[in-house]
């Protein structure tokens, strides 16, 4: 026998290393049921290869709502619903499975062309959300998902949702529904697979039940190198839930002193802001660990949530993945270009007239000269009109064109800024070196869009 490992676009660098394991090792090729309640221990049924057994218990007592490792390769999900097996036959309608929301069925398409039908009775105006848990977990499930009223009428349906907290996934097969229900009465839920596949392996884990808003986090990038005393941008990303769509409060947890993030505010509607991270002047020997907390009202109930620090990252030239990491890593290294900070002086949020100008304040140590301001990738309809010296600094112009910004608008503003270094040459005959440098960004400056 012989093992081949090539990059499958038959690229190679000193950095594409790997890691293989090789011999007669535990294998799990599928498991049943994929998760299981919290606080509860659940006998998992698993099928693979060299396995020491064919069932294994997962004690879930103490973890909360989340995915954890199950045996190599298999995971296994926690939640806090009331759980049930499905039962067969109930393949049609007439023979729908009766289930209770809210409710997490854990059950599998036992067959090629087998469907899966719940029945249960909802309220006119009622919010429902079915989500399937399959290949998320490592099932081969392709899921479909139809919802129907009692007169066979379909209400709604849905094959593939994409979720962005999915890492690397590029086949985003499970199904999502969320709706609200026209009418008092009978409903079925109906479970398939796309591809008319089955068998003991495709197995899911079906929700059923009211909304239950929420957000997690992500932070891009996941590591940080800077140089003291400057400001960068980062990125944070709200992977909103059930339809959760509020304001979304940023901050530092426990950082050390010196670290600051300024434009902390994920706006309500918004999947993603750009905001800024400055750095003390100081540099640090290590990389150090920083945490970045996000505060929400949901339900009249104050949430937080930890951001995982990520990577955006583009596989095969099509698909964007936030790939987690374990740490947001930041090395302060020895800067060379500033003594004293940076400024802005603005309100906070800066309001621009839709259709007129703003304008607010930068101080910049005296030593650089030729400072260069330019805004990065903003908002469609903002623009930096001019920079100008003035008594205590450089005043920048925002021009806002109302045909392209409307008011409402929210966000912070990044700009770039950069000074012109000289070197004078070692002959005095030659013209001195003139060296553009890049000093980062300014501190970030939220700004809104109002009505003139």
């Amino acid at each position: 026998y012989s093992i081949e490992i090539r990059d499958a676009i038959y690229r190679g660098r000193e950095d594409f290393v790997y890691r293989m394991s090789i011999g007669e090792l535990p294998f799990v090729t599928s498991a049943f049921p994929l998760g299981g309640r919290a606080g509860s221990r659940t006998t998992v049924h698993l099928t693979g290869w060299n396995l020491p057994a064919n069932k294994m218990t997962m004690n879930a007592k103490g973890k909360a709502p989340g995915v954890y490792p199950l045996a190599n390769p298999a995971v296994f999900m926690v939640d806090t619903l009331p759980e049930a097996f499905e039962k067969e036959p109930n393949n049609s309608p007439a023979a729908a499975q009766r289930v209770k929301l809210p409710i997490i069925v854990n059950g599998r398409i036992d067959q090629p062309g087998d469907w899966d039908v719940f029945r249960f009775q909802g309220r006119a105006g009622e919010a429902i959300v079915a989500e399937v848990y399959a290949r998320r977990l490592d099932s081969p499930l392709d899921s479909v998902l139809k919802l129907t009223d009692a007169k066979g009428r379909q209400v709604a349906f849905n094959d593939d949702y994409d979720d962005p907290g999915a890492g690397l996934e590029t086949h985003h097969a499970d199904s999502r529904i969320l709706t609200t229900l026209p009418a008092t009465g009978t409903y079925y839920l109906s479970l398939g697979d796309a591809q008319q596949k089955g068998g003991p392996e495709y197995a899911y884990r079906l929700r059923i039940g009211a909304p239950r808003p929420d957000f997690d986090l992500r932070v891009t990038p996941s590591s940080i190198n800077v140089s003291g005393g400057l400001t960068v941008p980062i990125t944070v990303h709200a992977l909103r839930k059930d339809g959760f769509s509020g304001d979304i409060a940023l901050a530092l947890k426990g950082a050390p002193i010196g670290f600051t993030l300024i434009g902390g505010l994920l706006p309500a509607g918004r999947d993603d802001v750009r905001l800024t991270l400055t750095v003390p002047p100081q540099p640090q020997p290590e990389p150090l660990s920083l945490t970045l907390e996000g505060r929400a009202t949901i339900q009249g109930h104050q949430v937080a949530r930890l951001a995982v620090p990520a990577d955006d990252m583009m596989q095969a030239f099509a698909y964007w993945h936030l790939v987690p990491a374990s740490d947001l890593k930041v090395a302060v290294r020895r800067g060379a270009m500033l003594r004293t900070p940076i400024k802005v002086s603005s309100p906070e949020p800066l309001e621009i007239p839709a259709g007129g100008t703003a304008r607010f304040q930068v101080q910049v140590p005296t030593i650089l000269t030729k400072v260069q301001f330019d805004l990065s990738d903003p908002p469609e309809g903002i623009a930096l009109r001019d920079a100008s010296p003035v008594r205590d600094g450089t005043e920048l112009v925002l021009q806002c064109d109302a045909a392209k910004a409307k008011p409402g608008l929210k966000g912070n503003l990044i700009v770039n800024i950069s000074a012109e270094r000289v070197a004078q040459p070692a002959n005095a005959k030659q013209p001195a070196n003139r060296q553009r440098v890049s000093l980062g960004t300014l501190p970030a400056v939220p700004f809104e869009i109002v009505a003139r």
